[in-house]
């Protein structure tokens, strides 16, 4: 397994971590600005303010970096939160100690003979992977609009981002799950969207720091300075446009202004300045699992929640420092 991640980390562009303090191998799931956080605090050096070296490991599916983190690869990451919920529901040892975004910014974007959400029945929606956020979105988008998954539209697990958005404009599926700079880039050609869930009355969980709760309890300084950085990292993301914009172009591999400005202004409001794990949004999850795990159901959300860490450090003022 560590091969394989240390394989994706080369192939990905990310840098070479720190040589001094303690370190992390930090995977993140999605070419989408809903990580600029995460690569703002690594390209700005703010984790390593905190003595911190950090590694980013780019792991396209959810599944994959839990499975990293349950042998031991890697001890947090940053990501969709859902996949972890799954596996915890399961009697996984996971814990979530931050949820930066709780708001669905995904889309339904296909072309321009869809035009409402009833003529995608008999149609293919490309989503990431089965299980995924992408996945459990655009399900409960589609029961929402009286659209039965699986039966009235055909869900394909496609892959990340970048590759729905090939498919979709190949015309290899029908629509894709696409948001941020993908999303934008789609409406350039003459896409559309069908279906923005972030309209719909559907609160989830879509962006977190994710770990196990052995790391947590054994390595407490090591996860409290990690999220300093990340915290910072948020702040800059909210404050600093110039900064985000040259991230998000390096890691998105996107020259395009008007594209990266438009998707830093989607993602930009809606990062919580305190990233607490809100029960609400990780009871949604567990709902929406009932079928394939009914057992979690039964679940109390607040035990996979440790906002322990952000309750110090906003108790002791540090929040509220890094914003003055």
């Amino acid at each position: 397994m560590i091969i394989f991640i240390l394989c994706i980390a080369l192939l990905s562009g990310a840098g070479v971590p720190a040589v001094h303090g303690q370190s992390l191998k930090v995977p993140y799931v999605s070419l989408s600005p809903t990580a600029g956080p995460l690569w703002i605090a690594h390209e700005a050096g703010l984790f390593k303010k905190y003595n911190v070296g950090v590694e980013l490991l780019y792991i396209p599916g959810g599944s994959v970096i839990i499975q990293s983190i349950m042998s031991g690869d890697v001890k947090v990451a940053n990501m969709a939160p859902p996949s972890a919920i799954g596996a915890w529901a399961k009697g996984a040892d996971l814990t979530l100690i931050a949820s930066g975004v709780d708001q669905l910014l995904e889309n339904v974007v296909t072309g321009p003979g869809i035009k409402k959400p009833a003529d995608l029945k008999g149609k293919k929606i490309g989503v990431s992977r089965y299980g995924s956020l992408t996945d459990m979105a655009l399900r409960e988008a589609l029961r929402h609009y009286k659209l039965s998954p699986d039966k009235d539209v055909t869900i394909l697990q496609t892959g990340g981002e970048a590759t729905r958005f090939a498919a979709l404009t190949t015309g290899a599926i029908d629509g894709a799950m696409l948001s941020g700079d993908k999303k934008v880039q789609a409406e350039k050609l003459g896409f559309h969207v069908v279906i923005d869930l972030s309209e719909l009355p559907i609160y989830y969980p879509v962006n977190g720091v994710v770990a196990s709760k052995k790391f947590i309890a054994s390595n407490p300084e090591l996860a409290r300075n990690f999220l300093k950085g990340w915290l910072e990292g948020i702040k800059a993301f909210k404050t600093d446009k110039e900064l985000s914009l040259k991230v998000l172009a390096k890691y998105l591999k996107l020259n395009d202004r008007d594209v990266l400005e438009k998707s830093h202004e989607i993602y930009r409001p809606v990062y919580k300045k305190l990233p607490y794990g809100d029960r609400r949004a990780v009871k949604f999850a567990l709902d929406q699992m009932s079928v394939e795990l009914p057992a979690g159901a039964k679940l109390n959300p607040d035990d996979f929640i440790d906002n322990t860490i952000l309750t110090e450090l906003e108790k002791s003022g540090f929040i509220d420092q890094i914003y003055r």
